[in-house]
């Protein structure tokens, strides 16, 4: 009675102590992992850290459900320059600088077993994919709005729709594009343009 089996979690990337960790308690969380690895590097980019977990059957099923729900809002051409699909592992979006500021927070995670903490180099480029005229990475530049990020990409493509233009983080998390968006564009991001349906 009360026997549990091991559980392990890995942290990699710009860590003290990269390696795999048991998990000491039930609700362990990303804080206390990043504390038994050492702590960051001098090179991390802690916004740009990002979670890998295995996916359950719930979770798949959801995955399934976002992609039909995608397929039908931008066409499967567009879907499918996203390169979207079901998979047994997800990328959960995390904000590690959050849960390092406020231990015990909503921003710090309780882990689970097979996790994968990776915490990421600073990074200093930005993609542009999707109705693009010329999908191409290109340096970060403080300040830049998205219009001047895809006009790097040589502009709309005829099919982009504008307006549904979106953001995806390093650490995961995605945000659609608001106003001029040069607040929202950080190093390592990836601009989407769909593309009409």
């Amino acid at each position: 009675p009360g026997y549990v089996e091991q559980q392990n979690v890995t942290i990699e990337g710009e860590i003290t102590y990269s390696g795999t960790y048991s998990l000491t308690c039930k609700n362990e969380r990303l804080s206390d992992l990043v504390s038994k690895a050492g702590g960051v590097t001098s090179y991390a980019y802690v916004k740009g850290a990002r979670l890998v977990r295995k996916a359950n059957e719930s979770e798949i099923r959801q995955m399934e459900q976002v992609i039909s729900l995608i397929n039908k809002e931008l066409g499967k051409e567009a879907s499918d320059s996203l390169q979207l699909k079901v998979d047994s592992l997800i990328t959960v979006g995390i904000d590690l600088a959050e849960a390092l500021r406020d231990k015990g927070g909503d921003a710090d995670l309780v882990l689970r077993e097979g996790d994968r903490r990776i915490v990421a180099q600073v990074g200093n480029t930005v993609k542009i994919d999707g109705g693009v005229m010329y999908p191409n990475t290109v340096s970060f530049e403080s300040g830049l709005t998205i219009k001047d990020y895809i006009s790097q990409a040589g502009g709309y493509a005829s099919a982009a729709r504008k307006s549904g233009a979106f953001i995806i983080y390093m650490n995961g998390k995605v945000d659609k594009v608001k106003g001029n968006g040069r607040n929202q564009i950080r190093p390592g991001c990836r601009i989407i343009v769909p593309l009409k349906g």
